[in-house]
């Protein structure tokens, strides 16, 4: 019996990763192509514009996602409570920290940035963390390795929105107009899953306060290190901005978007292997570890097989894609790019300190990378401007994702494996 269901497991697993990669690769192609007419459009001053009040905003996202996708999905499959009391506590949960978010945005925007468009872009960038609570309903699709469901209705408002960003660059619509269809993109997908999950099952939804505790007492690790993760991979962004200038934010996002371009990939196989590991981790200790160990040797191969493709081909695709006004982001790219690495690492790892109730570190390595991000931020753009912000999110990733696990007896097993992955090259 224990084989099927291990065999079972494997194959949905393998197709729910078929799935999640075939969305991100029609995102990558598709998003990129767009993206850089979008950003050539815009110039480097308005596209920086976005890119700040897009980097703030996801400081303080975390509050609306609260740390709970995985913790939900993981209810979901050891069948604590019933699926709409699990799906409909997490939501209203998302929605106060939405309403939380939304008043940091605009206490900041209002109050320290004498720029009325740039407040109205903060606005309506942060209404899109509201629709995206109806999320939860993919937590469901991840329980069950129906990630398909999910990505038919994102992928489908998707291709519109971005085809109406190609007739609003033809047009030459302003800034504003962008972000709003942006949170159109948002709405109609939130529909979307509303419809495909049924208005009936939606409308069974329930708050249970006994459930809601449960829920923060173990997320809270989560919710604080999301902060935390979030700040050290924004700040520089927004520090860039207040040192430097709007336009430098505009040359650095151009490098962090091609280096966050495939962060999906540690996402996909993550989601797909979490059912797996937790079966594994619940029955047999050895061969959790196995698993670990391939998801790691996955990630690394393909995470170093990106750096040394961009470090030798970034001057030409900045160049051939942004143009000149572009160029400054080609060594920052160069150096970001590394990130990955370690960025891959960390998501595999994030899951197992939750699969292994090791949630604190998740919060602690956070807090520690981010504090040695700030520092290395302060002494590093003033001399060296975005280069030393990637420098910084660099080593600060290095330390967080891979280092930190050595200190800890509880977790020196993750810095073990994560080491032999790199042998396996």
């Amino acid at each position: 019996m224990k084989e099927k269901i291990s065999y079972y497991l494997k194959q949905e697993s393998s197709k729910n990763a078929i799935w999640l990669i075939l969305d991100k690769i029609l995102r990558l192609g598709v998003g990129l192509i767009v993206g850089v007419l979008v950003a050539r459009y815009l110039g480097p001053v308005l596209f920086g514009k976005w890119n700040y009040a897009i980097a703030f905003i996801s400081l303080v996202s975390a509050l609306a996602t609260l740390g709970l996708d995985q913790i939900v999905v993981k209810h979901l499959l050891d069948k604590n409570e019933e699926e709409y009391v699990l799906l409909g506590t997490a939501f209203y949960l998302r929605l106060i920290g939405c309403f939380i978010c939304t008043l940091i945005v605009l206490g900041y925007f209002l109050f320290f940035k004498n720029d009325i468009q740039l407040l109205l872009v903060a606005i309506f960038t942060a209404l899109n963390l509201w629709f995206q609570t109806f999320d939860v309903i993919d937590l469901k699709n991840q329980s069950l390795l129906q990630s398909r469901k999910t990505v038919v209705v994102k992928n489908s408002v998707f291709v519109l929105i971005s085809v109406l960003r190609l007739f609003f660059v033809y047009f030459e619509c302003s800034l504003l107009s962008f972000v709003i269809l942006g949170l159109v993109e948002c709405i109609l997908g939130a529909l979307g899953l509303i419809l495909y999950y049924g208005i009936n099952n939606f409308k069974k939804w329930k708050f249970n306060i006994d459930y809601c505790v449960v829920l923060l007492k173990q997320a809270w690790p989560l919710i604080l290190s999301g902060i935390v993760i979030m700040m050290y991979m924004r700040l520089d962004q927004i520090m860039i901005g207040e040192i430097i200038g709007e336009r430098a934010v505009g040359l650095y996002s151009v490098s962090t978007r091609f280096t966050e371009l495939w962060y999906f990939i540690p996402s996909v196989f993550a989601t797909s292997f979490f059912p797996k590991l937790v079966e594994k981790f619940n029955t047999n200790t050895k061969n959790y570890y196995d698993v670990c160990l391939k998801l790691l040797k996955l990630l690394f191969l393909v995470s170093f097989s990106i750096g040394v493709f961009f470090t030798f081909s970034s001057d030409f695709i900045i160049n051939f894609l942004y143009g000149r006004e572009y160029k400054m982001s080609v060594f920052a790219l160069q150096i970001s790019i590394w990130t990955g690495v370690f960025v891959f690492w960390g998501v595999a790892a994030g899951n197992m300190l939750v699969i292994e109730h090791l949630n604190k570190h998740n919060l602690i390595k956070s807090v520690q990378g981010l504090l040695l991000n700030v520092i290395l931020n302060l002494v590093l753009i003033p001399k060296y401007g975005i280069n030393g912000a990637a420098v910084a999110t660099l080593i600060s990733q290095f330390y967080a994702s891979y280092l930190y696990y050595v200190f800890f007896k509880k977790t020196r097993h993750i810095f073990l494996l994560q080491t032999k992955s790199i042998l396996f090259i």
